[in-house]
């Protein structure tokens, strides 16, 4: 199922703008490149925070989306766009995040358990001196970066190594990339219509096996099941099955 790959090339178009080309920097996933993880429920108070990426009160936008093209996806790169955290301020940054998956076997039957099995890695994974809060409806992210774990070197870089480390313990996850942008407001609103429409993409999904009965003609997802090959077909299974 490749319902994303309209939205991946338009990922790809704004990254490969002059303006965000030259503000980026990449990297690849190293093994051998370890943070040590925390312990689930672990919080940081706001007077041993650092940064606080995407908070409430800055830029946030964060996303995830799959393909099984695996020419659209490169494996274990972590690209960002603007400064990572030793560069940033103390205090509130803008911030962007977007994961692109290259996966396999997905179905009609299968993709929507596991898009949430792939969205959860995100809160599973407990780093040390990092804590996140996520707006999933709103497509944000916001997290806390501790002043010990800045101190000690933590940077996007590593999150990014850390969560593709996660994602390929999935046996259906050939490759992921993540993508961080902290440059500005202006920039990481370049990619908010890109979000949107994937974040419809996963309500439509939502709506048909939260609502198997869902009247097409009614429901308010329709013009993009219209629109993205494979939904109407994942609807017509899952109503199958019931």
């Amino acid at each position: 199922m490749n319902v994303f790959d309209q939205h991946l090339d338009e990922v790809r178009q704004a990254l490969a703008s002059g303006d965000l080309r030259n503000k980026s920097g990449a990297c690849l996933f190293d093994p051998g490149r370890t943070w040590p993880r925390g312990r689930p429920g672990d919080i940081i108070l706001s007077t041993d925070t650092a940064i606080e990426l995407g908070h409430p009160q800055t830029e946030s936008l964060a996303f995830l989306m799959w393909t099984d093209s695996s020419d659209m996806v490169v494996d274990g790169r972590i690209t960002v766009v603007g400064p990572d955290l030793d560069g940033l301020a103390p205090g509130k940054a803008p911030f962007g995040k977007i994961v692109l998956a290259g996966v396999h076997g997905f179905t009609g039957d299968n993709a929507y358990d596991r898009f949430q099995e792939l969205d959860m890695i995100r809160f599973r994974l407990c780093l040390e001196g990092y804590m996140l809060r996520a707006v999933p409806q709103q497509n944000r992210e916001w997290g806390r970066v501790s002043r010990q774990a800045r101190m000690n070197g933590l940077s996007l870089r590593m999150i990014g190594n850390e969560l593709i480390r996660e994602y390929r313990k999935l046996d259906y996850v050939d490759a992921a990339e993540v993508i961080f942008i902290t440059s500005s407001p202006q920039d990481i609103r370049l990619f908010r219509p890109t979000g949107e429409k994937a974040a419809r993409i996963i309500g439509a999904m939502n709506r048909i096996f939260d609502d198997l009965e869902q009247d097409c003609d009614a429901c308010g997802f329709r013009d993009v099941c219209d629109e993205v090959e494979g939904l109407r077909d994942m609807h017509r299974k899952a109503r199958g099955k019931r």
